[in-house]
């Protein structure tokens, strides 16, 4: 279990961004016992953490963690901080060595996207272990076997539109902007987040913007999507795995 990205926060006090390479956080791990009526142990990695803002002086303390249950598996990531905001939220996974699994013995002939698609398909558990780059390529090509024309920004960008997908009605475009938000199954996904994508939706005049998360989706969010009308729509675990065994029957 390892940080995927590096880390910004941002000091409430005088707004300095503070950056911290991934490569250096130390993880503590703690192990739980679930009894015999669970599946094993599950295994906490995480670090408490301290800065000092270079610019202002102010403390700033935070916490990641990151959760595998059963031993091997991601389950969920969580993370806190005081006297400060994460740029983006901290994203933990499970890093995979070749000598342990290698995909293209299974699927040769296909690409690295493909190969995911179709373990997905026969595992549906499997979509909690990619990285969420890994999970925005997926949902790209998914979307393109729904005959969306599709673009994938930058890995950096964190403004509302991990995809730009396009359809043409009529012989005009249709645009949408899809936030992709691959989370654990105990995460929820906060009405904060669908009311960002949405400004940034009105802003650029979009017709139409769609989240797509592995989280909970809160009543609280389905509210505010459903107040929107067909401006918004949100895709829950249920039809990203629906989409996903339609798109390997394709491959």
């Amino acid at each position: 279990m390892e940080l995927l990205e590096d880390v910004f926060i941002r000091c409430e006090q005088c707004g300095r961004i503070i950056g911290i390479h991934k490569e250096d956080f130390d993880f503590e791990s703690y192990v739980y016992d679930h009894g015999e009526n669970g599946m094993g142990e599950e295994i906490e990695y995480r670090h408490d953490g301290f800065i000092e803002c270079d610019g202002c002086g102010n403390d700033i303390s935070f916490r990641i963690s990151g959760y595998e249950y059963p031993v091997g598996a991601f389950n969920y990531e969580d993370s806190e901080i005081t006297g400060g905001s994460f740029g983006k939220e901290p994203h933990m996974g499970v890093i995979y060595s070749r000598d342990d699994f290698d995909p293209n013995d299974a699927y040769p002939e296909y690409s690295r996207v493909e190969q995911l698609i179709m373990e997905i398909a026969q595992d549906r558990d499997l979509i909690y272990n990619i990285s969420p780059r890994e999970f925005e390529e997926i949902i790209e090509r998914v979307f393109q076997d729904e005959g969306f024309e599709t673009t994938l920004t930058q890995q950096t960008r964190d403004g509302g539109r991990d995809i730009i997908a396009t359809k043409f009605e009529m012989g005009k475009p249709v645009v949408f902007y899809i936030e992709c938000k691959r989370y654990g199954r105990q995460n929820s996904v906060g009405v904060s987040i669908v009311r960002s994508l949405y400004g940034v939706q009105s802003a650029d005049r979009i017709n139409k913007a769609i989240l797509v998360t592995t989280g909970h989706v809160t009543r609280g969010v389905r509210k505010f999507v459903e107040d929107q009308n067909t401006l918004m729509s949100v895709i829950d675990i249920e039809e990203i795995h629906e989409l996903i065994r339609r798109s390997a029957r394709k491959i």
